[in-house]
């Protein structure tokens, strides 16, 4: 579970990197430090994410 006290110590790395919350939701971590939420779901099959 992504909590206040966990997104505040996430540090950006060397290349993008996820942080997975659950039921398809995440965190994106630029290289510069951007945290974007993100949420991955299907439909008829096919992945999409927003």
């Amino acid at each position: 579970m992504l909590t206040e006290i966990k997104l505040k110590s996430i540090k950006p790395k060397d290349k993008q990197y996820k942080i997975p919350d659950r039921d398809g939701l995440y965190i994106a971590v630029s290289k510069a430090g951007t945290l974007s939420f993100r949420y991955d779901y299907r439909i008829n099959g096919q992945r999409e994410t927003s």
